[in-house]
């Protein structure tokens, strides 16, 4: 967030956000604000899809062919996709789009598995 609490993006050389614990079990929130979907690829790690919700509406299960561990999802346009995860193996991975030109256009992130 700049200093006026907007919400700015992030590039990959920005400091890392993401850092669970070695063996957390975490939920994470994947903010689409854009008018496209956007599959979304998390590195080393199997999730499960919670749900997702648009903007002024409320959450919606997931989709009948999302039950079962996933390494991607499709983050909806407008809308919060959230995800489950156990971070069960130490180390840095990327998590990113996996269009090809958002990747090349820093569309993806770093996150560290356990202590800096």
């Amino acid at each position: 967030m700049d200093r006026h609490g907007n919400r700015t993006p992030m590039g990959w050389g920005d400091p890392i956000t993401e850092n669970p614990a070695l063996g957390a079990t975490e939920i994470w929130e994947i903010h689409n604000s854009t008018g496209d979907a956007h599959p979304i690829h998390i590195h080393e790690v199997q999730f499960q899809v919670v749900d997702r919700q648009s903007t002024g509406h409320g959450a919606k299960p997931p989709e009948p062919w999302e039950s079962g561990f996933k390494d991607t999802v499709i983050a909806y346009p407008h809308a919060i996709t959230r995800v489950k995860a156990t971070f069960d193996r130490p180390g840095q991975y990327v998590w990113h789009c996996h269009m090809l030109e958002h990747e090349d256009n820093e569309m993806m992130r770093p996150y560290r598995v356990g202590p800096h």
